[in-house]
């Protein structure tokens, strides 16, 4: 958590500098907060389960945001500019999600009464992490029209964005039947006994790619709310803790999806 801490003093004071010199630049500037439920699909569950993939391995999410538009719509929303300036916006962030993580499928069921059943049945997991990173959103709707307020019935602005991520992850392993770290606890593929890196619970860091689609909503003068559906890809496999290379099912890397809502307050 001393990571979490340290960026958002970082944030804290790169906000309020740029309130300071808004109303001076050429550009426009907003922050915000985001909040919503992360489905994390991983190692745990069966493949294409939807309890493992959507229903089941869901956690929450909730993040600082922070939009840099190429345009300065509020105060000089005459002065066109370029069809990139007026439809793209830049948006950093900084957010937290943590899941807990079971096994679901046909594997674990009830009529299942084999001990490697017994063994996924105890399995559970959980991760947390802190993803630092931007992203490039492109907005159907005029920036300048919508930020301006200038047209009173324009109330919508759909966006599709896409992003690179610095992911921070802290994973941890337990099992019902004793310390996972003994022989026949976890399941064969996972046994570090059998493989000692198909299974770790150390933190460490990755990068994760990032496509998105949500609109923007009219709420005041001065702000909008936000509605947001986001993939994200890691490119690791042990933000689960979880990875038997040798298994022809290990065919992906874990990711997520992340829906969320928002509110953003312009600085200028």
């Amino acid at each position: 958590m001393n990571y979490l801490f340290k960026i958002l003093i970082s944030f804290s004071i790169y906000f309020f500098l740029v309130n300071l010199k808004a109303q001076h630049s050429g550009k426009s500037h907003e922050i915000g907060i985001i909040a919503g439920s992360a489905s994390f699909t991983t190692d745990y569950g069966q493949r294409n389960n939807f309890m493992s993939n959507v229903g089941g391995n869901v956690g929450m999410g909730i993040g600082l945001v922070y939009y840099m538009n190429f345009t300065n719509y509020r105060y000089k929303w005459n002065q066109r500019t370029r069809y990139f300036n007026e439809h793209f916006r830049i948006r950093a962030e900084l957010s937290y999600m943590s899941a807990k993580l079971d096994h679901f499928g046909k594997y674990v069921d009830k009529s299942e009464t084999s001990y490697g059943a017994d063994q996924l049945r105890a399995h559970h997991g959980e991760t947390k992490l802190i993803n630092v990173g931007a992203q490039l959103e492109f907005h159907w709707v005029d920036i300048v029209d919508f930020g301006s307020r200038r047209i009173p019935d324009l109330k919508w602005s759909p966006y599709l964005s896409a992003g690179v991520f610095v992911d921070f992850y802290d994973p941890t392993i337990s099992s019902d039947l004793g310390d996972w770290r003994d022989p026949d606890i976890l399941y064969p593929k996972w046994d570090p006994n059998i493989d000692p890196k198909a299974a770790r619970d150390d933190s460490g860091i990755t990068l994760s790619a990032t496509l998105g689609i949500g609109t923007r909503y009219k709420l005041g003068e001065y702000s909008d709310i936000l509605i947001e559906s986001r993939w994200q890809y890691f490119f690791s496999n042990y933000v689960d803790g979880l990875n038997s290379r040798p298994d022809p099912a290990n065919k992906y890397n874990d990711w997520l999806l992340w829906v969320h809502v928002g509110y953003v307050y312009y600085l200028n």
